[in-house]
């Protein structure tokens, strides 16, 4: 079974960002992934998994008015 989620590090800024591996797929060889804060190609793949909340498993989330807000 495909993991739904994967998550990237990019190794420039060591920020982390998940995408959805379905739409990582379906993307046109000719284009690349590039880090969403500082535009740089040099990323590091994840793990996959298919349930969020394992993803985000080492920070802390709250929920304010809804949304989900990074305590730590």
């Amino acid at each position: 079974m495909l993991s739904i989620y994967t998550t990237y590090k990019c190794r420039t800024c060591q920020k982390e960002f998940i995408l959805l591996t379905e739409d990582v797929d379906s993307m046109p060889k000719d284009r690349y992934l590039a880090c969403p804060y500082c535009n740089s190609k040099r990323l590091s793949k994840g793990k996959g998994t298919d349930n969020l909340n394992e993803c985000m498993k080492e920070r802390v989330y709250k929920r304010v008015n809804g949304a989900l807000k990074q305590v730590r």
